[in-house]
């Protein structure tokens, strides 16, 4: 909002200005008027046709500072030096967004180790912060015209594909909040195998989809989700992405680590052992056929931190990214939109919004849409402030589990918040 208000203030100056620029020239009975201001305007400099002084209403507007982006590089290295004092990993990387754009990125330890340092654009596997890309590619697909959110999903998979105990049926936006009333099944893959499933009366609950009462966290609707979308593009999801948002903005990256470089990727290491190796991620089969690649879905992304805070920047920045839109703010502001409240027991409550989660008085910040991600030893967070623009990416392979109060992986926590602190004079 705040960005919002100063852009409004700095074209009220600017259609100020242009409306002085056409005033007509003064009259004699305006003589005093002109006597009085030209010691001012001589030393604005503005004349009229004569030659002679001529007021100027903007000068007598107050110019508006608008907020920079506060972050160095020194600050970046300086907050990693600072955590990593208290925290043990293999490698950390992180990118930091700033009124809606990517701003500075950085990285500690080892991408493999003793061979290949850390960088801010090496990719690793982010876990659970694919639903976010899969989530941005639903919204896009909507506007697109390709998808329903609110449709049944037997649009998309055949009449039999319905829960037999409620009065409503699943959608793609309930899969979007985990209340799709599928049960939590294995991750699987493979188009009839997961039609199958639905078809199945085993496989439903005894709900109402959309009812948060029963909200359950499920890869395995990711898997069901993701593959939706690609009957309803008629395409492979990791197409989709490619061409909506990967090729306009430069990304490299995509939920197959079969299409990456060895060179490009981390190894995902546990603490004392190797999660899975960048040759192994490297050598992934890339699917090529609608279902085959349900299983990546739900945490197969594989990007650097650079690329995932460009990524972010839209939803930061209300679907915008440098000047360009990628999604509409309607779209952004549905994925923003606290739906109910899940209280997990173990950590603190949050608020589910469409595959987003939003917390109040988080990391210092009034408010924080987020998403964690772990698997392989890679514990992540990508989080940003709506109100502001700023956002944190944060990934790390090698680190202990931990989690604090909130719910969030203790490091990511840590080196986020340190980060919005040195961004808290951007926001005034």
């Amino acid at each position: 909002m705040l960005r919002r208000l100063l852009s409004t203030t700095a074209w009220v100056l600017v259609f100020s200005l242009l409306l002085s620029a056409c005033a007509p020239a003064a009259t004699s009975s305006d003589s005093a008027s002109q006597t009085s201001s030209s010691s001012s305007d001589a030393a604005s400099g503005s004349s009229g046709p004569s030659g002679e002084a001529e007021s100027s209403s903007a000068s007598a507007i107050p110019a508006v500072a608008l907020p920079e982006p506060q972050l160095t590089q020194q600050d970046i290295e300086e907050a990693l030096a600072a955590v990593m004092e208290d925290y043990s990993a293999t490698a950390v990387s992180v990118a930091t967004i700033e009124l809606g754009e990517l701003s500075q990125s950085g990285a500690w330890g080892w991408a493999v180790k003793n061979q290949r340092e850390m960088t801010a654009d090496t990719k690793l596997r982010v876990a659970s912060i694919s639903k976010v890309a899969i989530a941005m590619c639903a919204m896009a697909m909507e506007e697109d015209g390709l998808l329903d959110l609110d449709a049944p999903l037997s649009t998309y998979w055949g009449e039999q594909a319905v829960n037999p105990y409620s009065e409503n049926q699943p959608s793609v936006r309930t899969l979007m909040s985990h209340t799709s009333s599928l049960k939590d099944l294995d991750i699987t893959r493979g188009l009839s195998r997961l039609r199958g499933i639905l078809n199945s009366s085993s496989s439903w609950r005894q709900m109402e989809p959309g009812d948060g009462g029963y909200w359950y966290y499920s890869n395995f609707g990711m898997c069901v989700l993701g593959t939706t979308l690609e009957l309803a593009a008629d395409q492979m999801l990791d197409d989709y992405f490619q061409s909506r948002f990967c090729t306009p903005m430069g990304l490299d990256a995509s939920f197959y680590g079969g299409n990456l470089d060895e060179e490009e990727l981390a190894t995902l290491y546990e603490p004392g052992s190797v999660g899975r190796s960048a040759a192994a991620q490297a050598n992934e089969s890339v699917p090529a056929d609608i279902g085959m690649g349900a299983s990546y879905y739900p945490g197969g992304l594989t990007i650097s931190a650079v690329d995932l805070a460009k990524l972010i920047s839209i939803l930061a920045n209300h679907g915008v990214y440098q000047g360009k839109t990628y999604l509409s703010e309607e779209s952004v502001a549905q994925l923003e939109e606290p739906l109910f409240s899940v209280d997990p027991v173990e950590s603190a409550v949050f608020e589910q919004c469409l595959i987003l989660r939003r917390q109040e008085n988080l990391l210092g910040q009034d408010v924080l849409c987020y998403h964690t991600g772990s698997a392989y030893g890679v514990y992540a967070l990508i989080s940003f402030n709506p109100e502001t623009g700023n956002g944190v990416v944060v990934l790390t392979t090698g680190a202990p589990w931990a989690t604090d109060e909130y719910g969030l992986y203790c490091l990511c926590s840590a080196l986020s918040e340190e980060l919005y602190t040195r961004m808290e004079d951007d926001t005034i």
